[in-house]
């Protein structure tokens, strides 16, 4: 064979055709033009600024580095190194860089504060990174050392009082010992409990003691530190054009699927947990009794919607007028501008934001300080509003506000000219301030539960949203409720709140008075509240409260609390809601809504459902998790005795739980894991003399296998259907109750052996 007939050939061109030959199996196979790439090189200075941009991209934080190497390597790969190194200068360096490290500025360690906590800046700087096993141990060193410097302040005022221990009982020697602890958390941007108390010169002993033992607390440190990992990790999102209507409206992807998982493991725990009455021992699944609370999103939207109503129909028959007002921040709380109309808007980086690189949480607080201000001038003016305020987020997570109020017709005018003026009193003359930042529109009569629908059910769980686009980012509005939420659960952003109504807490505990008068134990304007609330006529019940705008003092029902006979984990008094009160009657005067006592407890577990019995006693798992000094002192001695599933009856009840409150509920999980044994993981014994025995397999063997279809035909002929998983336990030897009959197997014996082959063998 010469060399030119060696390997494949490409097939000859059919005779009389100008067809080219085919380079693979079939025509689409045949070579393509290579995708255009500059391979132009860069020179000497262009590589040097080119390799200090990715170095610097290498000190940025690590979950960032793949939002901006990314992008990098695509362009090297499809379009060259000028296209990536221009990115890198023109998009890297001069726009993202910039826009981080200010984010990193705004919340790095406050350097005021940072003297007692130098060592530990480091650790602070790499706070978006770190694990939650990390995080946990650096809360750990936190909080030791703020106790160390706790312990060695008050041996310091012991000593300079000649040894008096009493001299810590004093409120002006802890004051002192307070402001030194409690200034040093100012370098971690946290803010300790009474502070302001502190500052006012007002804070008490009592007040001291509960501020300082959460200081020293590990837990109380991971749930802080939880919280601004949460947050940096976003506002860094946000800087790099994560959060806007081109990529993740509201909130950024890592947000919302952070946020799901959540409450994934939050439903978990709930299904997992039953509240067992004190008294009687009776349980319920504590799952049904969230989801028939206002916990459960369409039963708060519901309770919002009939709120709205009610106070629209309360309007109308004082004959007031309705607003409907939108104020948003100034220019420079947003990260980004858009650009176009329609289908063809898009969103650009915005300058005037990179200078102080605000967070959704900063625009709140300017928000609620402008709102501050507003009710000052209206207490100044006697001028009197009602109604409900509804906070939402941009497409790029700053938040704005809608206001549905009430007032009277000659006030209404009032209204709007205050509201406009102090909403345009910060940099009120940039461009399209006069615009953007202050809208107000009329309310026609009947039309402002309607109108606020939309808002509510975006903020909620995007109910009856079918077909409706949202104006912000383009998308369906039904599509877009989870990003909503979870930006209001990230930021902590309340976003519902009344304004000038009667509390909404004496509505929720009338309600739970169900058929019983209360003419005859109050009076008939109490009675008038409760039958208000009992039927859900909201308008009815502001009436009967007194109206609108009532000193909560001057109101005809208000919520009963008493203090609880347990003080918790940081030693402090904890008020509970117990029923309601008439201020008119007496605070004694009190009409208890919740007589019960309840507690969480642990899901029991029914052993007698399905009893399995292994033939061979063997243990369930591969591994043998005996020591080898207990296997000396019995092999077959048993573990640790079970533990019973049902909670002890010592243990501390919790009373009434508000499961809206995270941090009641986050509470309520540290305290039932307390009892829970911790695991064991100290080294267990090895004698190396000793070679281990290996545990048995856990697969079946080929005759169990081969029992499977026999023992499904014999169950399908008496009527009954079984599981995969039973047949298997059927067939490894386990009882299984239905309907009350036990069924089992009697077990094949791999070993058995015929006597007759035996005895000839023998002979």
């Amino acid at each position: 064979m010469t060399p030119a007939s060696r390997g494949r050939a490409a097939p000859s061109p059919t005779p009389g055709t100008d067809q080219q030959p085919s380079f693979g199996p079939y025509p689409w196979n045949a070579p393509r033009p290579a995708i255009a790439v500059d391979k132009r090189t860069l020179t000497r200075e262009q590589h040097i600024q080119g390799q200090a941009v990715l170095f610097r991209i290498r000190r940025t934080p690590r979950f960032l580095q793949p939002y901006l190497e990314g992008r990098y390597d695509y362009l090297l790969k499809n379009q060259g190194l000028i296209a990536a190194n221009k990115f890198l200068m023109l998009t890297v360096h001069q726009r993202l860089l910039p826009r981080i490290e200010a984010v990193m500025s705004r919340n790095g360690m406050n350097e005021a504060y940072s003297t007692h906590l130098i060592n530990e800046a480091d650790s602070y700087r790499h706070l978006p990174d770190m694990t939650d096993k990390s995080l946990r141990k650096f809360a750990g060193r936190l909080a030791g050392q703020l106790r160390e410097t706790y312990e060695l302040l008050s041996d310091a005022a012991i000593a300079e009082h000649d040894g008096d221990k009493t001299v810590l009982f004093d409120d002006q020697v802890q004051a002192q010992i307070f402001g030194q602890v409690a200034g040093m958390t100012h370098a971690l941007n946290v803010t300790p409990l009474h502070w302001q108390a502190y500052r006012k010169g007002k804070l008490t002993l009592r007040k001291a003691f509960s501020s300082v033992s959460r200081l020293v607390n590990d837990e109380w440190w991971e749930r802080q530190l939880k919280a601004q990992r949460t947050r940096w990790r976003e506002a860094l999102l946000i800087a790099i054009g994560q959060v806007n209507l081109n990529i993740a409206p509201y909130a950024s992807k890592q947000a919302v699927r952070e946020v799901h998982a959540r409450r994934l493991a939050n439903l978990e725990y709930l299904k997992s947990r039953e509240l067992e009455n004190v008294q009687t021992g009776e349980r319920f699944d504590l799952i049904d009794k969230v989801m028939a609370s206002i916990s459960n999103p369409e039963i708060r939207r519901m309770e919002l919607m009939s709120t709205i109503a009610g106070i629209e129909r309360y309007a109308a028959e004082q004959g007031d007028v309705g607003l409907f007002l939108t104020i948003t921040t100034p220019s420079k709380y947003h990260p980004t501008r858009t650009k176009g109309k329609g289908d063809q808007k898009t969103a650009q980086f915005n300058r005037s934001w990179d200078i102080q690189a605000f967070t959704p949480k900063d625009g709140q607080r300017y928000l609620v300080g402008l709102w501050s201000k507003i009710r000052t001038a209206f207490k100044d003016q006697d001028i009197k509003v009602y109604g409900m305020r509804v906070v939402e987020p941009h497409h790029d997570g700053t938040p704005h506000w809608h206001m549905m109020l009430f007032t009277q017709r000659a006030q209404r005018q009032a209204v709007i000219e205050i509201m406009r003026r102090y909403a345009m009193k910060e940099d009120g003359q940039e461009r399209g301030a006069a615009k953007n930042r202050f809208d107000c529109k009329h309310l026609n009569k009947g039309g402002a539960a309607g109108y606020i629908a939309k808002y509510i059910a975006k903020n909620i769980d995007g109910y009856a949203l079918e077909g409706d686009i949202d104006h912000e980012s383009g998308k369906p509005l039904q599509s877009i409720a989870a990003a909503v939420t979870a930006w209001a659960s990230t930021w902590r952003i309340p976003q519902f709140h009344p304004i000038g109504i009667p509390t909404m807490g004496a509505y929720r505990e009338c309600r739970l008075i169900r058929h019983i008068s209360l003419a005859d134990s109050f009076d008939e304007q109490v009675e008038a509240v409760r039958a208000a609330a009992d039927v859900g006529d909201f308008a009815a019940y502001m009436q009967a409260q007194g109206g609108a705008n009532v000193a909560r003092d001057s109101q005809t029902v208000r919520v009963a609390r008493k203090t609880g006979d347990e003080l918790n984990e940081y030693d402090e008094e904890v008020q509970k809601v117990v029923g309601i009160f008439a201020p008119h009657l007496g605070e004694t005067h009190i009409h208890e809504t919740r007589l019960t006592e309840w507690r969480i407890v642990a899901r029991a577990v029914d052993v007698n459902v399905l009893t399995l019995k292994s033939g061979s006693a063997a243990p369930r798992s591969p591994v043998n998790n005996c020591g080898w000094g207990v296997r000396n002192a019995g092999a077959n001695r048993p573990a640790n005795p079970p533990k019973q599933a049902v909670t002890q009856p010592d243990e501390p009840h919790l009373g009434v739980i508000d499961f809206q409150d995270d941090e009641i509920v986050r509470s309520l999980a540290r305290f039932l894991k307390q009892d829970q044994p911790k695991p064991q993981r100290t080294q267990r014994g090895y004698d190396p003399q000793r070679i281990r025995e290996p545990a048995p397999s856990a697969r079946m063997t080929d005759e169990q296998r081969q029992r499977l279809p026999v023992v499904k035909a014999e169950f399908l002929n008496q009527g009954i259907t079984l599981m995969p998983w039973e047949l298997e336990a059927l067939v490894r030897g386990a009882k299984l109750t239905i309907d009350g009959v036990t069924h089992y197997l009697p077990m094949t014996n791999e070993w058995a052996f015929d006597e007759r082959e035996v005895t000839e063998q023998a002979n």
